[in-house]
This record gives structure tokens, sequence and C-alpha cells, in this order.
């Protein structure tokens, strides 16, 4: 049981979620991880909806990559062989879990995802690559990739 505080009305209560996943047991998991309704929550008492935010792994051993929500600056006792992230908030996690579910460079994501949101003056959420036609979406834009970066973008 995770104790949660409602950031809308205050409300105090307690509530059960698995701290730990790992990708190739939990289907369902994986499918709120890319669509974002993971961490979200709606308040029993304003009916408000927010993300709850509760130190959290997800392990993808076949993809060899370790993605930890948590405030904590190093974690212990994962594989040596495998990739950690560390994530210091729910939005953080998500834009991770998209990056890394598709084994994409995530230097190069950034990078663009940056470069959108400067010319759009605001911030835009990573949906995913496409390889046909060899550009990222965000949100509803396609930013497209040059012949270099198209053989940069994944990562194996």
């Amino acid at each position: 049981m995770i104790p949660i505080t409602c950031p809308h009305c205050g409300h105090v209560f307690e509530i059960k979620r698995d701290t730990v996943v790992i990708a190739q047991m939990d289907s369902v998991a994986r499918i709120r991880l890319n669509d974002g309704s993971y961490f979200m929550h709606q308040c029993q008492k304003c009916k408000s909806m927010f993300y709850l935010y509760y130190p959290f792994l997800y392990r993808d051993p076949k993809k060899k990559f370790n993605l930890v929500l948590t405030q904590q600056k190093n974690i212990d006792n994962l594989s040596e062989d495998e990739r950690v992230v560390l994530c210091h908030s729910v939005s953080q996690f998500l834009l991770a879990f998209k990056i890394y579910d598709q084994c994409l460079n995530p230097k190069l994501v950034l990078v663009k995802k940056k470069q959108l949101e400067k010319r759009l003056g605001r911030s835009i959420k990573f949906d995913y690559y496409d390889k046909k036609n060899g550009c990222l979406w965000f949100e509803d834009k396609a930013v497209s990739l040059t012949k270099e970066e198209c053989k940069a973008i994944l990562i194996l």
C-alpha cells in the first residue's frame, strides 16, 4: 500500500500499486505505459485526475534496459549488463519508456523534441518513430530525419 495525497484537494488515501514490472510478464502495463495512463488516478473525493508518483521499476531484460522512477541519485543491485535510466518525474519516465521501448537513440530523440518545442513555443509529447517514412512523431507533428539520422536512431 502506498500513501498518496491528492494535489488538488489534499485528500489522503492509500492505494495498492505494483512497484516492479517486468516487460515480458505484463503486457497490460506496457500498453498503459505507452498510452500514458499507467500512473493516472482520479481522486475519490474531488474527482480530479493526477499522476501518482511512487518508486517504480520497469525492467525489460530482452531489450536490456531498466527504467526507475525515484528521487534517489543512484540504484544498486541492478544487472550491470543492462542500461539503467533514473527518472525523477512521471513525465520523464513516460518519455524514457517510449524511447527505450522502441530501441531509439535518446539523444537524437531529445534533440529533435527540443528543436520542435522551440519552434512551436510549447512543450510537446513524443509518440513514436515511423521507420517507413523516416520521421519521429510528436503528437500530430512529424519531424523528418536525414539518412544519417535514420541510421543513428535505432540502438540495439
